[in-house]
């Protein structure tokens, strides 16, 4: 019988290599994977809860006492303006309703396709790039992963 476990990417830290990783990939891609880009939204918005875990804002939208480094950090990530727009777009996926400020750009010739059988309507073609207020969500993401980086390249209390 197999043991059941959660599945184990390590630490906080682990998890946002691997979420740099899929970030770049994306963002170095002719055409932009939707799993991709799902994964790194989701990703960013949850990553300061493995930093800080339980640390959230009380029902009344303050925050509890921020009395160690983590805590203070997950607070600064969780006000920061690019967070803010991320975790709208996690949420309105999370619950499967469009955000009418998000959107896909599919503009690439068939011979860009690396995947045919990935594409979810052959008419429109693989994205080439996702959308949040007329912006690519690079505009948000790029910051985000820098203000993280800041945490992780920082030398441990």
């Amino acid at each position: 019988m197999t043991k059941m476990s959660v599945f184990d990417f390590g630490d906080a830290k682990a998890f946002f290599a691997s979420i740099d990783r899929t970030y770049d990939r994306y963002r170095n891609g002719t055409v932009k994977s939707t799993e991709d880009i799902l994964y790194v939204i989701m990703g960013l918005n949850h990553l300061r809860e493995w930093i800080a875990p339980g640390f959230k804002t009380k029902p009344d939208g303050t925050w509890p006492k921020s009395d160690s480094p983590e805590k203070k950090f997950s607070k600064q990530v969780y006000n920061d303006e690019n967070h803010r727009i991320i975790r709208i777009l996690c949420n309105a996926t999370k619950h499967a309703k469009a955000h009418a400020k998000s959107g896909t750009s599919h503009d690439a010739l068939v011979d860009d396709w690396p995947d045919f059988d990935s594409v979810a309507d052959v008419d429109l073609g693989p994205p080439t790039e996702h959308f949040f207020n007329d912006k690519p969500v690079s505009n948000f993401i790029d910051p985000l992963i820098q203000l993280y980086a800041t945490w992780f390249e920082r030398p441990v209390p």
